[in-house]
């Protein structure tokens, strides 16, 4: 689900944009939405023997930034919450807190995100699961332009957090 924030942020922001522009064309202050709130269980990877079900929340908020003109010209976005990732077999639970930014260009619909998307760590193992840093992605999130810091969710990395929850640290 978090991983399609981006794509749902961007629909969003274009409903909101064309419903509430015609109030804003001398605006100067920023056009906000939210906060909006969500929860959810999804399916979130495959491991040896088990599935991980991430149950998340979710708590973001849109801000619109209008040029004197009433032209969109920046739309900004403040996400944080937290995954709790699950194995599906035995229940065993890891909860991992994250806060993010993304900044989204209107006019080629790429975001920029910022900070932690996806941060678990153990006590005496440490980090076993990170996507954290920059990440530059198109609407739907299959195009990546850029990509600053360790990013193991796209790299498809999740040995560490697999073997965490399958109990092996």
């Amino acid at each position: 689900m978090r991983t399609q924030l981006l794509a749902w942020s961007l629909v969003l922001a274009s409903f909101v944009t064309a419903v509430a522009l015609p109030s804003v064309v001398f605006a100067v202050e920023p056009v906000v939405v939210g906060p909006i709130h969500e929860e959810g269980r999804e399916r979130f990877a495959n491991c040896k023997g088990f599935t991980i079900l991430d149950e998340y929340v979710l708590d973001y908020t849109l801000r619109q930034f209008f040029d004197q003109d009433g032209r969109l010209v920046k739309m900004e976005e403040t996400v944080s919450g937290t995954d709790t990732f699950i194995n599906s077999k035995t229940g065993k639970a890891i909860a991992a807190p994250f806060h993010n930014n993304v900044l989204i260009d209107p006019q080629t619909r790429f975001g920029a995100n910022a900070g932690v998307i996806f941060k678990v760590t153990v006590p005496g193992a440490g980090a076993v699961f990170l996507d954290v840093g920059r990440l530059v992605t198109n609407q739907a999130g299959t195009e990546i332009t850029f990509e600053a810091g360790p990013h193991q969710f796209i790299d498809g990395d999740l040995d560490g957090l697999c073997a965490v929850l399958a109990g092996n640290p």
